[in-house]
């Protein structure tokens, strides 16, 4: 047995129904690997996985929410969810298959594989569905694309495999611009795709189509941000909002105004996308 800041850990969080949405996005956020809900009645028990002790303690602090720090003896712990992934869909035709996953499509679909490792963006949160289906209903062919906090690159790869001929995708952790590069040289589109490990206040010029999928509090800060790479008369999409979110970001992203707002399906919360230009 390791020491206890080698262990793989998990933080339990009980928390009432309604919150339930709002911290597992946050959760993701703060580098959770897998989050198991279980439901009891007016409360939701979150069990979120982390690599380590610090990790998981600092995510805690930052929750500002009551957790409980639950060690693991099992190294295997953090990669069990791959004995149990699967497929996902979004929009109309995309589908998220986990490269060991196998999978027959329909003629009409596009297959993106994505091995996350351990980066956010399997396809299995409502969020990256919602920017997935938005991605499909904006490219056409030959744009460019800014993807910021790119994570596994599931959203950079699936812009190239729709037509994008130029992405950069940006996130601070440098362990997601591999990850990033490793999925898009798995879909064909390394000569497409470049990642980068750069904050937002560093990226150069202008795109077609900027897009990110984030807590609804880095989405504001970044407002100014995304204004000046949008190209006049092109898109913004942000994901990773609450309903309750969507004003206080709008207005943070002006002059875009708001054009479009998707929301996930029954059953998967309250999560929402939105669309600017």
């Amino acid at each position: 047995m390791g020491e206890l800041g080698e262990q793989e850990v998990r933080l339990r969080i009980v928390v009432p129904s309604a919150n339930a949405d709002l911290i597992s996005g946050e959760l993701w956020r703060l580098g959770t690997l897998g989050i198991e809900e279980r439901d009891e009645g007016a409360q939701i028990v979150l069990l979120a996985g982390f690599s380590s002790t610090p990790i998981a303690e600092a995510a805690a602090q930052s929750l500002e929410t009551f957790s409980v720090v639950e060690e693991f003896e099992s190294s295997d712990y953090l990669d069990i969810w791959r004995e149990f992934a699967t497929i996902y869909r979004a929009g109309n035709r995309v589908v998220i298959r986990p490269p060991w996953v196998h999978y027959e499509p329909e003629a009409s679909e596009l297959v993106v594989g994505i091995d996350p490792e351990r980066s956010f963006g399997s396809g299995s949160h409502p969020s990256t569905r919602l920017a997935l289906a938005e991605l499909e209903q904006l490219l056409e062919g030959n744009e460019s694309v800014l993807d910021v906090g790119c994570g596994s690159g599931i959203l950079s790869v699936a812009a190239a495999r729709l037509g994008a001929t130029r992405v950069l995708g940006i996130d601070i952790d440098p362990t997601a611009i591999e990850v990033t590069t490793r999925n898009a040289n798995l879909n064909g589109v390394a000569e497409l795709v470049t990642a980068e490990a750069i904050p937002i206040e560093a990226a150069d010029g202008a795109y077609d189509v900027v897009i990110s999928n984030m807590l609804a509090s880095l989405l504001s800060s970044y407002g100014s941000n995304f204004v000046t790479m949008v190209r006049p008369g092109r898109r913004l999409v942000l994901s990773g909002l609450l309903s309750s979110q969507v004003d206080q970001v709008v207005d943070n992203c002006a002059p875009l105004r708001l054009l479009t707002t998707r929301h996930c399906e029954p059953g998967e919360g309250d999560w929402v996308s939105v669309t600017l230009g």
